[in-house]
Parts: structure tokens; C-alpha cells; sequence
């Protein structure tokens, strides 16, 4: 899958609803079992790792938060050996429209995720 196919917005869609329940439940999710998630819905060409899932996520923290002020969706997503989000992530924090301070970390991200979603 790439960004300009036409069912990429609905894969979108599908990540947001996937992140969204997760919150809500107070877990994270590993790329490999979200990728898995996704194919089980039919968006089968979205791997784990770099390409389409960069994309993916980035607009998964712009869903309905343009001017990036709401807590970063995508702060659940981890690596499974390290528990840890993706060094793209921090790269995706820090720049436009999200432009999270120097001393900001994944782990307060993750924490106002938690808290928005499960005030829900």
C-alpha cells in the first residue's frame, strides 16, 4: 500500500479505531501485532517496520488534531523487545505542526494518551 491509494484513508481510520481501543484498555501495542490488526481488516500490505507504517502513524497523530496540540496517538505504538516507540517518532514530536519541548519524552506522551482515551 501506498499513501496515494485510495483505501489508505480508511487504513488510517482503521489504525485510529485499533490505537483508540488500546487506550482506552491502558496498553500499548507492538508494530507487528498493529500491522497484524490491520491486515486482519483487510489492509494486508501495511508491514511493521519503515515505509507505509511512517506514513500511517504520522497521520495517525494528525487524525482530528491538525494543529498537533492533542496528546500523539501513535505514543502506544512500541517496539516489542524494547517496549520503546520508534527513534521516527521522537523525530515526528519534536517537528511541525507537534513541536514537543527539549525536555519532553515518549513516556509523558504516552501517559496524556492514556489519560485522554480513557476519560472516553
Amino acid at each position: 500500500m501506498r499513501i496515494k491509494d485510495p483505501e489508505y484513508p480508511a487504513a488510517v481510520e482503521a489504525a485510529v479505531e485499533i490505537l483508540r481501543k488500546r487506550a482506552r484498555q491502558g496498553q500499548t501495542i507492538t508494530y507487528g501485532e498493529l500491522s497484524a490488526e490491520l491486515a486482519a481488516q483487510g489492509f494486508d500490505s501495511i508491514p511493521p517496520h519503515r515505509g507505509v507504517m511512517t506514513y500511517l502513524l504520522k497521520d495517525v497523530c494528525l487524525h482530528r488534531n491538525e494543529d498537533g496540540r492533542a496528546p500523539m496517538l501513535s505514543a502506544i505504538v512500541v517496539n516489542k523487545v524494547s517496549r520503546e516507540p520508534s527513534d521516527q517518532f521522537s523525530g515526528l514530536a519534536r517537528s511541525l505542526p507537534f513541536s514537543r519541548p527539549v525536555n519532553w519524552s515518549w513516556r509523558d506522551e504516552q501517559q496524556q494518551v492514556f489519560a485522554q482515551h480513557h476519560e472516553e
